[in-house]
């Protein structure tokens, strides 16, 4: 990854990171936030964000159900809100429930546009 040293640090802290096939073109990105802080899984999706400007992946916070009104009040904050990042949620439920499918039949990343947030 062409970025600095601080950036590229943060980044390696992210949970999953999706690459385009056959190439180093990230596509998506995944914080799964189970425990710890979402604002700062957010904050290095973020930043992965900015660091491949030219890039834009898809962003998403995968995270138990019972955190998801917590998850909907840092995604209004208005430093996310009213940014041009889009930074999607799938619950545990929706990937547990959905997993054998997308497995059969996902070939791409729009497959996760079905169960996110």
């Amino acid at each position: 990854m062409d970025v600095d040293r601080d950036t590229y640090k943060t980044i390696t802290l992210i949970d999953a990171i999706w690459f385009e096939k056959d190439s180093n073109k990230i596509t998506c990105a995944f914080e799964v936030e189970k425990s710890t802080s979402i604002y700062s899984g957010i904050l290095r999706l973020i930043d992965l964000y900015y660091s491949f400007p030219d890039n834009s992946p898809s962003l998403y916070l995968v995270i138990p159900d019972k955190r998801e009104k917590e998850v909907i009040l840092q995604l209004q904050r208005p430093s996310i809100k009213n940014s041009d990042i889009e930074i999607h949620y799938i619950l545990f439920s929706d990937l547990r429930n959905d997993c054998d499918a997308i497995c059969k039949f996902g070939e791409d990343k729009d497959i996760l546009k079905k169960i996110a947030n």
